[in-house]
């Protein structure tokens, strides 16, 4: 089951049979990808671009966070870079066999301090709908970045709604808040390994599953 990631341990807190599906029997969709997941994916990949300078302009796409975006690229923040950790919490290469849990962040950037620690900044760049989960996603990437920057003594979050030109107000954690963030998410992973089930859980995310029976997929919901 391992390694775990936001969308893993998402999907299975959602329908541990659809996580049963998707990442034990590898089964692949009954359905062709959604426009949305398409376009979100250009958009990010078009930020990544801009922000290693493979573009001069940032994309249009952008237009509503475009001074967001340039003051990122400004701090030299680095984009889609792949972490992993053990499950001791200590940094380990994406592919190690000993990868617990792994993320993909968006942007990130370090500000040095003049103690000799370090701030580090999180940033998740959204396309289409505002979701709850969301910030709950930024506490994750948080127990995973840390493991990453030891001496960091504070990270700061921000959800960037490229649709909506809304950029969150940061969220400060402070180093000593990354220990209970990790227990509780430890603890929900635990769960998920000691399942030996995998039930359905009906509900609304039924009707867009990838393995639904309207979709021609082995679940009857």
């Amino acid at each position: 089951m391992r390694p775990w990631s936001y969308s893993r341990l998402s999907c299975y807190e959602e329908c541990p049979k659809q996580y049963w599906y998707q990442y034990v029997e590898n089964l692949p969709s009954a359905r062709p990808e959604g426009v949305a997941a398409t376009r979100g994916k250009t958009i990010h990949f078009a930020g990544e671009q801009y922000l290693r300078g493979e573009l001069k302009i940032y994309p249009p796409e952008f237009q509503k966070v475009s001074g967001h975006l340039m003051m990122l690229k400004a701090k030299d923040a680095i984009p889609e870079l792949k972490m992993a950790a053990n499950d001791k919490w200590e940094a380990v290469d994406w592919a190690a066999p000993e990868a617990y849990f792994r993320g993909i962040i968006d942007v990130h950037y370090e500000t040095e301090e003049e103690d000799g620690s370090s701030i580090v900044y999180i940033e998740d760049f959204k396309t289409g709908k505002v979701y709850d989960s969301h910030p709950k996603q930024m506490e994750m990437y948080v127990s995973l970045v840390a493991s990453h920057y030891e001496k960091a003594k504070a990270f700061v979050t921000r959800l960037v709604y490229i649709d909506q030109g809304v950029v969150t107000t940061p969220k400060t954690y402070d180093v000593i808040r990354v220990k209970p963030i990790r227990l509780m998410l430890d603890g929900r992973i635990r769960m998920a390994e000691e399942d030996e089930i995998f039930p359905v859980r009906p509900g609304q995310h039924c009707r867009f599953c990838d393995y639904s029976q309207r979709f021609g997929g082995p679940c009857p919901n």
